[in-house]
């Protein structure tokens, strides 16, 4: 594990901003004009369901209902009422799925059925969406995952018989962290914690920094008050990689992903209980400050927009988990050299999307911690705060980015970003940002 905190914490922000390998996969795919290959049949990425079934598939609709109740009620009877028994594997497989469940504190399972289609009269295959939330944590639905069922029709009704996901969707369903294993739970005050036996001492420990980073979070971002945020500890980045196929190929440890669109559906922290374990022996208080800065995403999800500077949103998550800048950035203002990238870069919406060197990613998160920093302390909590919401605010906004920059910094801050930047270094300059 690399020893460098910053260079950790940098690369476990949220998965539409980080990653300097996805960026170079991204940069090869343009200049090579590959494009990312579709599966066979793509109606899994039709608009969502309206939430009523097709005429004349109540029925199959009320089955899907019934389990996903089943498995919030912990009705293990009721449950296996649902299930062909002629199915032989598919029936002990959910069944164990079941049972690796017990634990889990679903105060929703909602599976919507999308649409059917009939291979003789007494199968159908149902394509479905999949969403559930947790007791205690986002109310809100989050974008669904979607599946395919085959049914069969027996003399009392319909009943599940296998899962047609692949060859009806064209691509496999992704994996749950309860697919690895039976899941338990463990409950702070602040997070849900996910995660299988023999990681106890990992759900401890993440509680506690989750307690620790609370307070700091409602002081930078007023107003902040979250529900449990839920936390799935995995064993290994290679069950990572099933569950979020291609999501993290460069990988540090943590993130946090944003689950919908509104405040209501919230967002999740992954985490690799291998290298969490390691992150504190190789670097003390290196795990507390990446679940400040992991909180500080899911708290500020709602409030940032298409273009919101990157830099106030690294910035500000860094600023939260206690990371320190250190003394390149002053390095680099003081040669009177130029370099990239500049702050002006960093405003862009694509600021830490173009990225092609771990130096030019280390000088970048100088820059932002930098920023904000100099931000917190001349403008206060609030001021940045109302940076940030009049940015998500003006996302709509056409124009130049330069400009809307300019001039959401003279509404909120009375400073143009000539002035904001040119304070910005002298700060830097002065050893106050070190």
């Amino acid at each position: 594990m690399n020893p460098d905190v910053r260079s950790h914490i940098r690369a476990s922000g949220p998965a539409s901003k980080i990653l300097l390998a996805i960026f170079l996969a991204a940069a090869l795919l343009l200049a090579t004009g590959c494009t990312i290959s579709r599966p066979a049949n793509i109606d899994w990425a039709a608009p969502a369901s309206t939430g009523n079934p097709p005429p004349g598939d109540s029925a199959i609709q009320q089955v899907l209902t019934s389990y996903g109740q089943a498995l919030v009620d912990k009705d293990r009877n009721r449950f296996a009422s649902l299930l062909d028994p002629a199915s032989g594997a598919f029936d002990q497989q959910q069944l164990n799925l079941f049972d690796k469940l017990k634990a889990v504190p679903f105060s929703r399972y909602q599976i919507t059925l999308d649409s059917t289609s009939q291979s003789n009269p007494a199968q159908e295959t149902a394509k479905v969406r999949i969403s559930y939330t947790f007791s205690g944590s986002f109310t809100g639905l989050p974008e669904p995952a979607r599946a395919a069922f085959l049914l069969v029709r027996e003399k009392d009704g319909w009943r599940l018989s296998g899962d047609a996901t692949l060859n009806t969707l064209g691509k496999p369903r992704d994996a749950e962290l309860w697919d690895f294993g039976p899941v338990t739970v463990m409950k702070g005050a602040h997070l849900l914690v996910l995660y299988h036996p023999g990681n106890e001492a990992t759900a401890r420990q993440l509680i506690q920094e989750g307690d620790a980073a609370y307070p700091r979070l409602q002081q930078v971002i007023p107003g902040t008050s979250l529900p449990l945020i839920p936390v799935k500890v995995f064993d290994s980045k290679q069950q990572i990689d099933q569950a979020y196929p291609g999501e993290w190929q460069e990988w540090t440890g943590g993130a946090a992903r944003k689950l919908g669109s509104t405040a209501a559906q919230g967002g999740e922290i992954i985490i690799d209980a291998a290298l969490y374990q390691e992150g504190n022996s190789d670097t003390p208080g290196y795990n507390r400050k990446m679940i400040g800065h992991e909180m500080t995403h899911i708290a500020t999800f709602p409030y940032q927009g298409s273009r919101t500077p990157p830099f106030l949103v690294e910035g500000l998550a860094d600023y939260v988990g206690g990371q320190k800048a250190s003394a390149p950035i002053r390095e680099k203002l003081n040669s009177g050299v130029s370099f990239n990238p500049t702050l002006d870069d960093l405003y862009q919406p694509s600021g830490f999307q173009v990225l092609l060197s771990n130096a030019a990613a280390d000088l970048a998160y100088e820059e932002a911690d930098t920023a904000v920093l100099y931000l917190e302390q001349k403008y206060g909590n609030q001021k940045t705060f109302d940076l940030l919401r009049a940015f998500q605010k003006n996302s709509l906004q056409g124009g130049d980015q330069a400009k809307l920059v300019d001039g959401v910094f003279r509404d909120v801050l009375g400073s143009s970003w000539a002035d904001f930047k040119k304070g910005w270094e002298d700060f830097v300059l002065s050893g106050s940002g070190a």
